[in-house]
């Protein structure tokens, strides 16, 4: 289904761009309709011809948590959440330690923590971490596989655009007030994809690409972080995974409480 929608809006396209340039008597400056209408729906319809709608879906949301991610702060509340579920584990309170696990703000956190009071081995949260990991990175990349795809696209579609502008160029050639026209549709096309792919889409791609990343580093952070807590080991050994400046502000922290 998507795969004809794809196919018969990109058609659609190609003809309301050519209808509209035939309607363009002047154009002014870097902005002209029908380039722009070939260039922003044009390299959309190819996507939709490799992916499905929902895929496309699902990379408007990716794209949306990316843009407000920062792998700074999402480290900072790792650790944070990991120290409150780490602090309730020792203290041999359960049932605390589940509640803060399943109230975190931390996708990777509500997930394994819990492993750690159902008493999983060291393998198995290890193991269950990569899956989890792989899982949440995949769905990215497959976002950033439709990105890298519209990049892509987006200069053959402009050199579509010109394409149809030379020709239409070369028909008018008896009639020099739709030359104008017929030139800025055969340059702005190239100009559009070129900018669109280079500034929009490869940037985007770039930023899913850099979460994905985080996410499996702090996947493998906390999965060594949670054998430490099953095994028993001192939060010291916990926080320090997480650097020096962390663990001197937690071991304040600790001293500021006693």
């Amino acid at each position: 289904m998507h795969v004809v929608a794809g196919m018969m809006g990109f058609a659609a396209v190609l003809a309301a761009t050519v209808l509209l340039e035939q309607r363009e008597v002047a154009f002014s400056g870097l902005f002209y309709r029908p380039a722009l209408l070939l260039l922003i729906a044009g390299p959309l319809c190819i996507s939709l011809v490799a992916h499905k709608f929902e895929e496309l879906g699902q990379c408007v949301r990716t794209v949306w948590r990316a843009m407000r991610f920062s792998a700074t702060r999402s480290r900072a509340v790792l650790h944070e959440e990991l120290s409150r579920f780490a602090s309730e584990v020792r203290r041999g309170r359960a049932g605390e330690a589940l509640a803060v696990a399943e109230s975190a703000q931390h996708d990777l956190i509500r997930q394994l923590a819990p492993l750690v009071v159902k008493q999983y081995t060291g393998e198995e949260i290890e193991r269950t971490a990569a899956t989890a990991s792989s899982v949440m990175a995949s769905t990215m990349r497959r976002s950033e596989d439709v990105l890298t795809g519209l990049a892509r696209v987006a200069p053959a579609v402009g050199l579509v655009g010109t394409t149809l502008g030379l020709i239409t160029l070369l028909k008018d050639l008896h009639d020099f007030e739709h030359l104008g026209p017929s030139m800025a549709l055969a340059l702005l096309c190239t100009l559009y994809g070129l900018v669109l792919a280079n500034g929009l889409y490869q940037p985007l791609a770039k930023l899913v690409h850099v979460q994905a990343v985080a996410t499996m580093e702090e996947a493998r952070l906390l999965s060594r972080a949670l054998i430490l807590v099953s095994e028993g080991k001192p939060l010291a050994d916990v926080r320090a995974l997480f650097g020096v400046e962390a663990a001197d502000a937690a071991a304040r922290a600790d001293l500021a409480m006693e």
